[in-house]
């Protein structure tokens, strides 16, 4: 079984899709940070609505490297499903199309096994995908924004939590 496992991890990450994935998350990292470090305050203004005519709202302090994280992850988990999905696919479809899937299932291996064991290589790398994704999100947005205080938005207000909670 972990001879299979090793075999789907060398399959997915020998092919350029892979990596292309990857790219194009830290691709969309980077302009959404880009487009936060030039236009942050009409987001913050668009997240506070109508507190800011009674409060006086210190933007500075609100468009920090955690909130930029927060924003982040929250805008991009939505893409990540398209991206998982063409490496899943081309996992089974890819092999069956190139006629190997046939061959590997006339081995002395269970197709529960070779399922199991390309089911078990793509969590791996959608593992290791969020783990890119939060890694190059939380440390790109802390050396360009800096820390403080997170403001989360909720559907009905608004919560502060401390730098040093985070």
């Amino acid at each position: 079984m972990w001879q299979l496992l090793q075999i789907e991890l060398l399959k997915i990450f020998r092919k350029p899709r892979t990596y292309i994935s990857f790219g194009a998350i830290a691709l969309m990292v980077i302009i959404i940070q880009v487009a936060l470090k030039f236009d942050g305050r009409s987001y913050i203004e668009f997240i506070v609505g109508s507190l800011k005519d009674s409060l006086e709202i210190p933007y500075a302090h609100i468009l920090n490297g955690y909130f930029v994280c927060f924003i982040i992850l929250n805008l991009l988990l939505i893409h990540i499903p398209l991206l998982i999905a063409l490496v899943a696919g081309d996992s089974i479809a890819g092999e069956a199309n190139m006629g190997t899937l046939r061959l590997l299932a006339s081995k002395p291996v269970s197709r529960t096994g070779l399922m199991l064991a390309k089911f078990m290589a793509t969590v791996i790398y959608t593992a290791l995908l969020l783990a890119w994704l939060a890694f190059i999100a939380l440390l790109l947005s802390v050396l360009i924004f800096g820390t403080n205080d997170i403001l989360i938005a909720r559907n009905d207000s608004l919560e502060i939590i401390r730098s040093n909670d985070v």
